[in-house]
């Protein structure tokens, strides 16, 4: 499968199985399923206002900014994150660590924000911000990719990313390895 340039994409490896015939042995190999990151689209007025003040710095939407810069949203954040507002704190200071280069900062915040996605939709989410989450997932793989760093996702935001990607390529054409790929990744963590 090849990247296609210009195309932000998170790579996750699939093992495949394949029996060499002439040496009676199976051997493993891995390939890369490369799968397209979709950006996400602002619900209304504010968020598109949220998501302007963050894009336009080149930063993750940080929600403990988010109720600086736009004090309108301070209830309806508290009460859809009060719960978890210890947990974006933490995630708030690994984002202001990572963009004064800290490298470790940066998978620190993709783990919080995978814990954090699961939490979703919330009425903050879904009637205010919109989905930062996802934003922010794209984000930060997109600068870990940028820096080199190695990391690797759990099973479930991966699969989340398949099915966003899946979605935006619906009445498309469908392209045939990445199919077989996925149906590959599926079988391995269905098999673990």
């Amino acid at each position: 499968m090849k990247r296609e340039p210009g195309k932000k994409y998170y790579v996750e490896p699939v093992e495949i199985e394949i029996y060499l015939k002439k040496a009676g042995k199976v051997r493993t190999i891995i390939k890369d399923l490369f799968i397209e990151l979709i950006d996400v689209e602002p619900i209304n007025q504010k968020s598109a206002e949220i998501f302007e003040f963050f894009s336009s710095r080149s930063e993750p939407i940080d929600l403990m900014e988010v109720q600086n810069q736009f004090p309108e949203t301070i209830k309806i954040i508290y009460d859809s994150y009060y719960q978890n507002m210890d947990l974006f704190e933490k995630l708030s200071m690994h984002f202001k660590s990572g963009l004064t280069g800290s490298t470790v900062s940066w998978r620190q915040a993709l783990y919080f924000t995978e814990l954090l996605i699961k939490y979703e939709p919330t009425l903050a989410s879904t009637q205010a911000i919109g989905d930062f989450q996802t934003y922010n997932l794209n984000y930060l793989i997109k600068k870990l990719n940028e820096i080199g760093e190695e990391y690797l996702l759990e099973d479930s935001i991966v699969k989340y990313l398949i099915k966003r990607r899946n979605y935006a390529y619906e009445g498309k054409p469908r392209d045939k390895e990445f199919d077989k790929l996925v149906e590959l990744w599926e079988y391995n963590i269905n098999e673990k």
